[in-house]
Protein backbone atom coordinates (compact mmCIF):
# COMPACT_ATOMS: atom_id res chain seq x y z
CA UNK A 1 0.00 0.00 0.00
CA UNK A 2 1.34 3.43 -0.96
CA UNK A 3 1.77 5.94 1.82
CA UNK A 4 0.49 9.46 1.49
CA UNK A 5 2.91 11.99 0.13
CA UNK A 6 4.33 14.60 2.49
CA UNK A 7 1.74 17.26 3.16
CA UNK A 8 -1.23 15.03 2.39
CA UNK A 9 -4.62 16.13 3.61
CA UNK A 10 -5.62 15.46 7.21
CA UNK A 11 -9.23 15.39 8.40
CA UNK A 12 -10.66 18.91 8.60
CA UNK A 13 -11.38 20.01 12.17
CA UNK A 14 -11.52 23.76 11.70
CA UNK A 15 -14.78 24.05 9.85
CA UNK A 16 -13.06 25.81 6.95
CA UNK A 17 -13.54 22.99 4.49
CA UNK A 18 -14.64 19.38 4.06
CA UNK A 19 -14.30 16.61 1.50
CA UNK A 20 -11.75 16.70 -1.27
CA UNK A 21 -11.15 20.43 -1.07
CA UNK A 22 -10.04 20.33 2.54
CA UNK A 23 -6.98 22.44 3.25
CA UNK A 24 -3.84 21.08 4.91
CA UNK A 25 -1.81 22.63 7.67
CA UNK A 26 0.78 23.88 5.18
CA UNK A 27 -1.83 25.80 3.22
CA UNK A 28 -2.23 23.29 0.39
CA UNK A 29 -5.51 21.63 -0.43
CA UNK A 30 -6.73 18.47 -2.05
CA UNK A 31 -7.69 18.84 -5.69
CA UNK A 32 -10.71 17.46 -7.43
CA UNK A 33 -9.96 14.67 -9.94
CA UNK A 34 -10.62 17.01 -12.87
CA UNK A 35 -8.25 19.58 -11.37
CA UNK A 36 -5.51 17.03 -10.84
CA UNK A 37 -5.79 15.69 -14.35
CA UNK A 38 -5.74 19.18 -15.83
CA UNK A 39 -2.59 19.99 -13.82
CA UNK A 40 -0.94 16.81 -15.11
CA UNK A 41 -1.71 17.80 -18.70
CA UNK A 42 -0.43 21.32 -18.11
CA UNK A 43 2.81 19.99 -16.66
CA UNK A 44 3.30 17.67 -19.63
CA UNK A 45 3.06 20.61 -22.01
CA UNK A 46 6.07 22.16 -20.26
CA UNK A 47 8.13 18.98 -19.80
CA UNK A 48 7.79 15.80 -21.79
CA UNK A 49 7.99 13.36 -18.87
CA UNK A 50 6.82 13.30 -15.25
CA UNK A 51 7.19 10.63 -12.59
CA UNK A 52 4.50 9.39 -10.23
CA UNK A 53 6.47 10.62 -7.21
CA UNK A 54 6.91 14.08 -8.72
CA UNK A 55 3.19 14.34 -9.49
CA UNK A 56 2.19 13.11 -6.04
CA UNK A 57 4.21 15.94 -4.49
CA UNK A 58 2.91 18.50 -6.93
CA UNK A 59 -0.72 17.48 -6.50
CA UNK A 60 -0.50 16.94 -2.75
CA UNK A 61 -1.88 13.42 -2.99
CA UNK A 62 -0.84 9.79 -2.86
CA UNK A 63 0.97 7.90 -5.58
CA UNK A 64 -1.93 5.48 -5.96
CA UNK A 65 -4.25 8.42 -6.71
CA UNK A 66 -1.78 9.72 -9.29
CA UNK A 67 -1.70 6.31 -10.96
CA UNK A 68 -5.49 6.32 -11.22
CA UNK A 69 -5.38 9.77 -12.82
CA UNK A 70 -2.71 8.67 -15.26
CA UNK A 71 -4.74 5.61 -16.20
CA UNK A 72 -7.80 7.77 -16.87
CA UNK A 73 -5.79 10.19 -19.02
CA UNK A 74 -4.08 7.35 -20.86
CA UNK A 75 -7.40 5.64 -21.58
CA UNK A 76 -8.60 8.92 -23.06
CA UNK A 77 -5.57 9.05 -25.32
CA UNK A 78 -4.25 12.26 -23.76
CA UNK A 79 -0.95 10.92 -22.40
CA UNK A 80 1.26 7.84 -22.74
CA UNK A 81 1.89 5.74 -19.64
CA UNK A 82 5.47 4.65 -19.01
CA UNK A 83 6.90 2.70 -16.11
CA UNK A 84 6.93 4.99 -13.09
CA UNK A 85 5.19 7.95 -14.74
CA UNK A 86 3.85 9.39 -17.98
CA UNK A 87 4.96 11.24 -21.08
CA UNK A 88 3.11 13.61 -23.38
CA UNK A 89 1.46 12.12 -26.45
CA UNK A 90 3.20 14.62 -28.71
CA UNK A 91 6.61 13.64 -27.42
CA UNK A 92 5.74 9.95 -27.65
CA UNK A 93 4.64 10.36 -31.25
CA UNK A 94 7.75 12.32 -32.27
CA UNK A 95 10.35 10.45 -30.24
CA UNK A 96 8.73 7.07 -29.71
CA UNK A 97 8.77 5.38 -33.05
CA UNK A 98 7.61 1.78 -33.03
CA UNK A 99 9.98 -0.77 -31.57
CA UNK A 100 10.21 -4.05 -33.45
CA UNK A 101 8.51 -6.96 -31.73
CA UNK A 102 10.87 -9.41 -30.06
CA UNK A 103 9.61 -12.95 -30.30
CA UNK A 104 9.88 -15.44 -27.45
CA UNK A 105 11.99 -17.71 -29.66
CA UNK A 106 15.52 -17.92 -31.01
CA UNK A 107 17.25 -15.08 -32.81
CA UNK A 108 19.24 -16.58 -35.65
CA UNK A 109 19.68 -13.25 -37.41
CA UNK A 110 20.97 -10.08 -35.83
CA UNK A 111 18.32 -7.62 -34.66
CA UNK A 112 18.54 -4.51 -36.89
CA UNK A 113 20.36 -1.90 -34.88
CA UNK A 114 18.63 1.05 -36.53
CA UNK A 115 15.11 -0.22 -35.90
CA UNK A 116 14.63 1.60 -32.61
CA UNK A 117 14.37 5.33 -32.18
CA UNK A 118 12.88 6.38 -28.87
CA UNK A 119 13.55 8.79 -26.08
CA UNK A 120 13.46 6.55 -23.00
CA UNK A 121 13.03 9.38 -20.53
CA UNK A 122 11.21 7.54 -17.76
CA UNK A 123 13.66 8.83 -15.19
CA UNK A 124 14.81 12.05 -16.90
CA UNK A 125 12.28 14.31 -15.26
CA UNK A 126 14.06 17.60 -15.65
CA UNK A 127 14.92 18.29 -19.25
CA UNK A 128 18.46 19.20 -20.03
CA UNK A 129 20.04 17.40 -17.08
CA UNK A 130 22.09 14.87 -19.01
CA UNK A 131 21.84 12.47 -21.89
CA UNK A 132 19.44 9.64 -20.94
CA UNK A 133 21.27 6.53 -19.73
CA UNK A 134 20.91 2.78 -19.33
CA UNK A 135 22.43 1.28 -16.19
CA UNK A 136 24.32 -1.99 -16.65
CA UNK A 137 25.40 -4.33 -13.82
CA UNK A 138 27.56 -7.21 -15.05
CA UNK A 139 30.17 -9.49 -13.44
CA UNK A 140 33.80 -8.47 -13.20
CA UNK A 141 35.66 -8.24 -16.51
CA UNK A 142 36.25 -11.53 -18.27
CA UNK A 143 36.67 -12.62 -21.86
CA UNK A 144 32.93 -12.31 -22.54
CA UNK A 145 31.42 -9.32 -20.75
CA UNK A 146 33.70 -6.54 -22.09
CA UNK A 147 32.51 -7.33 -25.62
CA UNK A 148 28.88 -7.18 -24.50
CA UNK A 149 29.43 -3.79 -22.86
CA UNK A 150 31.26 -2.40 -25.89
CA UNK A 151 28.44 -3.44 -28.23
CA UNK A 152 25.91 -1.93 -25.82
CA UNK A 153 27.78 1.36 -25.94
CA UNK A 154 27.90 1.33 -29.74
CA UNK A 155 24.21 0.47 -30.08
CA UNK A 156 23.12 2.91 -27.39
CA UNK A 157 25.07 5.79 -28.92
CA UNK A 158 23.11 5.40 -32.14
CA UNK A 159 19.94 5.87 -30.09
CA UNK A 160 21.19 8.93 -28.23
CA UNK A 161 21.80 7.03 -24.99
CA UNK A 162 24.69 6.54 -22.59
CA UNK A 163 25.69 3.30 -20.87
CA UNK A 164 26.56 3.52 -17.16
CA UNK A 165 28.28 0.36 -15.93
CA UNK A 166 28.90 -1.12 -12.50
CA UNK A 167 30.92 -4.28 -11.85
CA UNK A 168 29.94 -7.09 -9.53
CA UNK A 169 31.64 -10.41 -8.75
CA UNK A 170 31.02 -14.14 -9.15
CA UNK A 171 32.07 -15.66 -5.86
CA UNK A 172 31.85 -12.94 -3.22
CA UNK A 173 29.07 -10.83 -1.79
CA UNK A 174 29.30 -7.73 -3.98
CA UNK A 175 26.19 -6.15 -2.37
CA UNK A 176 24.40 -6.13 -5.70
CA UNK A 177 21.31 -4.50 -4.20
CA UNK A 178 23.45 -1.49 -3.29
CA UNK A 179 24.95 -1.40 -6.78
CA UNK A 180 21.46 -1.43 -8.30
CA UNK A 181 20.34 1.27 -5.86
CA UNK A 182 23.26 3.40 -6.96
CA UNK A 183 22.40 2.96 -10.63
CA UNK A 184 18.70 3.67 -10.13
CA UNK A 185 19.40 6.79 -8.04
CA UNK A 186 20.87 8.49 -11.11
CA UNK A 187 17.96 10.62 -12.45
CA UNK A 188 19.13 10.08 -16.03
CA UNK A 189 19.00 6.27 -15.76
CA UNK A 190 15.73 5.06 -17.22
CA UNK A 191 16.30 1.30 -17.10
CA UNK A 192 18.77 -1.38 -15.99
CA UNK A 193 20.32 -4.45 -17.61
CA UNK A 194 21.69 -6.83 -14.99
CA UNK A 195 23.28 -10.25 -14.53
CA UNK A 196 22.64 -11.10 -10.86
CA UNK A 197 25.02 -13.40 -9.05
CA UNK A 198 24.31 -17.10 -9.52
CA UNK A 199 25.32 -17.69 -5.90
CA UNK A 200 22.14 -18.73 -4.02
CA UNK A 201 22.68 -16.30 -1.16
CA UNK A 202 24.39 -13.40 -2.88
CA UNK A 203 22.05 -13.34 -5.87
CA UNK A 204 18.97 -13.23 -3.63
CA UNK A 205 19.66 -9.60 -2.75
CA UNK A 206 19.60 -8.55 -6.39
CA UNK A 207 16.43 -10.50 -7.16
CA UNK A 208 14.66 -8.91 -4.18
CA UNK A 209 15.72 -5.48 -5.40
CA UNK A 210 14.47 -6.22 -8.92
CA UNK A 211 11.16 -7.46 -7.53
CA UNK A 212 10.59 -4.25 -5.55
CA UNK A 213 11.93 -1.75 -8.05
CA UNK A 214 9.89 0.55 -10.26
CA UNK A 215 12.89 0.85 -12.57
CA UNK A 216 12.50 -1.35 -15.68
CA UNK A 217 14.99 -4.24 -15.59
CA UNK A 218 16.12 -6.79 -18.17
CA UNK A 219 18.13 -9.76 -16.91
CA UNK A 220 20.89 -10.97 -19.21
CA UNK A 221 22.32 -14.52 -19.28
CA UNK A 222 20.42 -15.54 -16.16
CA UNK A 223 17.28 -17.59 -15.56
CA UNK A 224 14.65 -16.20 -13.20
CA UNK A 225 14.31 -17.86 -9.76
CA UNK A 226 12.23 -21.01 -10.13
CA UNK A 227 9.57 -20.22 -7.53
CA UNK A 228 10.23 -16.53 -7.02
CA UNK A 229 7.73 -13.75 -7.51
CA UNK A 230 10.07 -11.73 -9.70
CA UNK A 231 9.02 -11.86 -13.34
CA UNK A 232 10.98 -9.56 -15.61
CA UNK A 233 12.23 -9.69 -19.19
CA UNK A 234 15.31 -11.81 -19.85
CA UNK A 235 17.76 -12.39 -22.69
CA UNK A 236 19.95 -15.49 -22.76
CA UNK A 237 22.10 -17.57 -25.05
CA UNK A 238 20.08 -20.45 -26.45
CA UNK A 239 22.42 -23.19 -25.24
CA UNK A 240 19.99 -26.06 -25.94
CA UNK A 241 20.04 -25.12 -29.63
CA UNK A 242 23.77 -24.61 -29.44
CA UNK A 243 24.45 -28.17 -28.29
CA UNK A 244 22.17 -29.39 -31.07
CA UNK A 245 24.51 -27.63 -33.49
CA UNK A 246 27.45 -29.38 -31.84
CA UNK A 247 25.79 -32.79 -32.07
CA UNK A 248 24.91 -32.25 -35.73
CA UNK A 249 28.51 -31.20 -36.45
CA UNK A 250 29.88 -34.34 -34.81
CA UNK A 251 27.41 -36.57 -36.66
CA UNK A 252 28.23 -34.88 -39.96
CA UNK A 253 31.84 -36.04 -39.47
CA UNK A 254 30.83 -39.61 -38.62
CA UNK A 255 31.19 -39.59 -34.81
CA UNK A 256 28.99 -42.16 -33.08
CA UNK A 257 30.49 -42.22 -29.60
CA UNK A 258 30.65 -38.79 -27.93
CA UNK A 259 31.49 -37.94 -24.34
CA UNK A 260 30.77 -34.71 -22.46
CA UNK A 261 32.27 -32.74 -19.58
CA UNK A 262 30.94 -29.58 -17.97
CA UNK A 263 32.28 -27.31 -15.25
CA UNK A 264 30.29 -25.13 -12.88
CA UNK A 265 29.09 -21.78 -14.20
CA UNK A 266 25.88 -19.70 -14.20
CA UNK A 267 24.96 -21.26 -17.56
CA UNK A 268 26.18 -24.83 -17.07
CA UNK A 269 22.83 -26.25 -15.95
CA UNK A 270 21.14 -24.99 -19.11
CA UNK A 271 23.92 -26.47 -21.26
CA UNK A 272 23.78 -29.84 -19.50
CA UNK A 273 20.00 -30.08 -19.72
CA UNK A 274 20.16 -29.29 -23.42
CA UNK A 275 22.80 -31.95 -24.04
CA UNK A 276 20.93 -34.61 -22.07
CA UNK A 277 17.80 -33.83 -24.09
CA UNK A 278 19.76 -34.35 -27.32
CA UNK A 279 21.24 -37.63 -26.08
CA UNK A 280 17.85 -38.93 -24.93
CA UNK A 281 16.07 -38.00 -28.16
CA UNK A 282 18.31 -39.62 -30.77
CA UNK A 283 19.96 -42.93 -31.63
CA UNK A 284 22.32 -41.28 -34.15
CA UNK A 285 25.06 -41.41 -31.51
CA UNK A 286 25.56 -42.52 -27.93
CA UNK A 287 27.09 -40.71 -24.98
CA UNK A 288 28.74 -43.21 -22.59
CA UNK A 289 29.58 -40.63 -19.90
CA UNK A 290 28.89 -37.08 -18.77
CA UNK A 291 31.14 -35.39 -16.21
CA UNK A 292 29.79 -32.33 -14.43
CA UNK A 293 31.15 -29.89 -11.89
CA UNK A 294 34.78 -30.38 -12.91
CA UNK A 295 36.86 -27.22 -12.80
CA UNK A 296 39.89 -26.81 -15.11
CA UNK A 297 42.25 -26.44 -12.15
CA UNK A 298 41.01 -29.72 -10.60
CA UNK A 299 43.91 -31.94 -11.68
CA UNK A 300 42.37 -35.09 -10.22
CA UNK A 301 39.04 -34.39 -11.93
CA UNK A 302 40.65 -33.61 -15.29
CA UNK A 303 42.72 -36.80 -15.13
CA UNK A 304 39.56 -38.79 -14.35
CA UNK A 305 37.97 -37.38 -17.51
CA UNK A 306 41.04 -38.33 -19.57
CA UNK A 307 41.03 -41.85 -18.09
CA UNK A 308 37.40 -42.25 -19.14
CA UNK A 309 38.06 -40.89 -22.62
CA UNK A 310 40.86 -43.42 -23.22
CA UNK A 311 39.04 -46.41 -21.71
CA UNK A 312 35.65 -45.75 -23.34
CA UNK A 313 36.91 -45.27 -26.86
CA UNK A 314 34.94 -42.10 -27.54
CA UNK A 315 36.02 -40.30 -30.69
CA UNK A 316 34.71 -36.86 -29.72
CA UNK A 317 34.06 -34.66 -26.69
CA UNK A 318 31.75 -31.72 -26.00
CA UNK A 319 33.31 -29.60 -23.24
CA UNK A 320 32.25 -26.54 -21.28
CA UNK A 321 34.15 -24.32 -20.80
CA UNK A 322 37.19 -23.31 -22.88
CA UNK A 323 39.56 -23.62 -19.97
CA UNK A 324 38.34 -27.12 -19.10
CA UNK A 325 38.69 -28.09 -22.79
CA UNK A 326 42.27 -26.77 -22.81
CA UNK A 327 43.08 -28.64 -19.57
CA UNK A 328 41.70 -31.89 -21.01
CA UNK A 329 43.63 -31.44 -24.28
CA UNK A 330 46.87 -30.80 -22.38
CA UNK A 331 46.33 -33.85 -20.15
CA UNK A 332 45.62 -35.99 -23.21
CA UNK A 333 48.85 -34.85 -24.84
CA UNK A 334 50.80 -35.89 -21.77
CA UNK A 335 49.29 -39.35 -22.26
CA UNK A 336 50.18 -39.49 -25.97
CA UNK A 337 46.77 -38.50 -27.37
CA UNK A 338 46.26 -35.41 -29.46
CA UNK A 339 43.33 -33.17 -30.48
CA UNK A 340 42.04 -33.58 -33.17
CA UNK A 341 44.17 -36.47 -34.47
CA UNK A 342 43.04 -38.86 -31.72
CA UNK A 343 40.03 -37.03 -30.31
CA UNK A 344 37.75 -34.43 -31.86
CA UNK A 345 36.53 -31.68 -29.55
CA UNK A 346 34.03 -28.82 -29.44
CA UNK A 347 34.34 -26.25 -26.67
CA UNK A 348 31.50 -24.11 -25.35
CA UNK A 349 32.46 -20.44 -24.82
CA UNK A 350 34.90 -19.82 -27.62
CA UNK A 351 36.67 -16.81 -26.19
CA UNK A 352 39.83 -18.25 -24.63
CA UNK A 353 40.80 -20.84 -27.24
CA UNK A 354 42.03 -18.65 -30.16
CA UNK A 355 45.13 -17.55 -28.25
CA UNK A 356 45.98 -21.01 -26.98
CA UNK A 357 44.88 -23.82 -29.30
CA UNK A 358 42.43 -23.87 -32.22
CA UNK A 359 39.28 -25.57 -30.97
CA UNK A 360 35.96 -25.59 -32.79
CA UNK A 361 33.63 -23.65 -30.51
CA UNK A 362 30.09 -22.73 -29.68
CA UNK A 363 30.31 -19.01 -29.00
CA UNK A 364 27.62 -16.75 -27.58
CA UNK A 365 27.12 -13.66 -29.73
CA UNK A 366 28.10 -10.72 -27.51
CA UNK A 367 26.88 -8.33 -30.22
CA UNK A 368 23.45 -9.93 -30.59
CA UNK A 369 22.97 -10.32 -26.84
CA UNK A 370 23.84 -6.65 -26.31
CA UNK A 371 21.48 -5.41 -29.00
CA UNK A 372 18.59 -7.67 -28.04
CA UNK A 373 18.94 -6.80 -24.34
CA UNK A 374 18.80 -3.07 -25.13
CA UNK A 375 15.90 -3.56 -27.55
CA UNK A 376 14.01 -5.52 -24.93
CA UNK A 377 14.59 -2.87 -22.26
CA UNK A 378 13.53 -0.01 -24.53
CA UNK A 379 10.39 -1.91 -25.49
CA UNK A 380 9.62 -2.42 -21.77
CA UNK A 381 10.08 1.29 -21.06
CA UNK A 382 7.58 2.15 -23.78
CA UNK A 383 5.21 -0.70 -22.95
CA UNK A 384 5.27 -1.18 -19.17
CA UNK A 385 2.18 -3.39 -19.12
CA UNK A 386 3.23 -5.71 -21.95
CA UNK A 387 3.67 -9.42 -21.26
CA UNK A 388 7.06 -10.46 -19.94
CA UNK A 389 9.45 -11.62 -22.66
CA UNK A 390 12.18 -14.25 -22.43
CA UNK A 391 14.33 -14.15 -25.55
CA UNK A 392 16.89 -16.75 -26.59
CA UNK A 393 19.76 -15.88 -28.95
CA UNK A 394 21.38 -18.75 -30.81
CA UNK A 395 25.15 -19.19 -30.33
CA UNK A 396 27.42 -19.47 -33.35
CA UNK A 397 29.34 -22.63 -34.18
CA UNK A 398 32.81 -21.55 -35.29
CA UNK A 399 34.70 -24.33 -37.07
CA UNK A 400 38.41 -24.16 -36.24
CA UNK A 401 39.24 -27.64 -37.41
CA UNK A 402 39.21 -29.61 -34.14
CA UNK A 403 36.51 -32.00 -35.42
CA UNK A 404 37.86 -34.45 -38.00
CA UNK A 405 36.06 -36.94 -40.21
CA UNK A 406 36.14 -40.52 -38.86
CA UNK A 407 33.94 -42.20 -41.45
Amino acid sequence: MTNAAPGATTPDTTGTGTGTNAQTNDGKRDYLPAERQNMILNLLTRQSVATVAELATLLNTTEITVRRDLTALSNAGLIKRVRGGAMSVGDAAEKGAAVPAIANTSFSERTPAGAIAIKPATRTVELGLDQPAIGVMLPEPSFFWPGVIEHMRTYASRLGLRIVTRETAYDIDAHEDEILDDLASDPTVCGVIAAPSSHPAYGRKAWRWIERSDTPVVVIERDLPMLGECFVDSVRTNHPYGVRKAAAHFIKHGHKLIGAAFNDSPTSSMIQEGWRDVVDSTDAFSCPFIFDGIQPYDTKGVNAIVDKIIMSGVTAMLVHSDYLAIAIAQALERRGHRVPEDLSMISIDGFATPSSRPLTVLRSSDKDLAEVALSTLLYRIQNPDAATRHTLVDPNLIDRGSVVDVR
